[in-house]
């Protein structure tokens, strides 16, 4: 399969105005469908949901991912310096209400784990199962922390204030930071140590790698215990780092897919 296809487009509409989701989709005859949420300033034609989509293609399992709003060539008012969690997981949201048939395998990877337990909480009826990739969730406080510890007094001061800086990570493309962004997460945190459990019902399966550089692995284990669901289990691949898209560590992950679509005996 060509990696990168024409997308279509989902319109979304909220106090903002109008922004336009690009997607690509493909069918298939098997059940349940697939959904891929993707992770922090990422978007559909990355490695690891390229690489699912030709994977649940060659099985015959519908497949969804896309473009947040202000990422990748989604459309919209909303420049990336102004893009927030909310306006990710209403995405997620609109995609996984409007773009699918019936109960769905939802992929979640990094900060799209996140996503996917919140909206797991909402919607359980559109949840047949969750797999989570290096999940990053409740992160807010922790960045907060780290990026004001880490720049010099006059950016500090110009980021408490609201403004952003260009991020030079050379693994990544130049994508804009601000304190903003992080301090409007912080009503999203998951409540994990509530007695009865975060009320997620579905089976879930964790892949976490052990040299993960941006989610440390051991923040699985809350998930693990945190979920309401009996059907929890957490896989942990040794030296696989946050993005989860080398070889070894997507056999991980296409044999979570398998297993939890019945397509492979346990």
């Amino acid at each position: 399969m060509d990696d990168k296809k024409s997308p279509s487009f989902l319109k979304v509409v909220d106090e903002s105005g109008e922004r336009r989701l690009a997607y690509v989709k493909a069918e298939g005859s098997r059940l349940p469908g697939v959904v891929y949420i993707p992770g922090f300033m990422s978007h559909k034609d990355a490695q690891k949901p390229v690489a699912v989509h030709n994977f649940c293609t060659q099985h015959g399992l519908p497949f969804v991912r896309y473009d947040p709003t202000a990422l990748g060539e989604s459309e919209g008012p909303i420049e990336q310096k102004d893009a927030r969690l909310h306006h990710w997981l209403q995405d997620a949201e609109e995609v996984l209400l409007r773009l699918t048939d019936g109960p769905q395998l939802v992929i979640g990877s990094s900060m799209g784990g996140w996503i996917s337990s919140l909206l797991a909480k909402k919607h359980p009826d559109k949840f047949h199962s969750m797999l989570l990739l290096a999940p990053s969730i409740n992160f807010a406080n922790y960045y907060i922390d780290k990026i004001t510890k880490k720049v010099p007094p006059a950016v500090r001061q110009h980021l408490e204030a609201g403004g952003h800086y260009q991020s030079k990570d050379p693994r990544y493309e130049p994508y804009p930071v601000s304190l903003t962004v992080f301090k409007e997460m912080i009503p999203y945190e998951l409540p994990l140590d509530e007695p009865d459990g975060f009320p997620v019902t579905c089976p879930v399966r964790i892949i976490h790698g052990t040299k993960d550089e941006f989610s440390p692995f051991e923040n699985s284990l809350k998930l693990l215990k945190g979920f309401q669901s009996n059907d929890v289990q957490l896989i942990y691949v040794k030296d696989a780092q946050h993005d989860l898209d080398t070889p070894p560590a997507l056999h991980v992950v296409f044999d979570a897919i398998l297993k939890l679509c019945g397509l492979s005996k346990l």
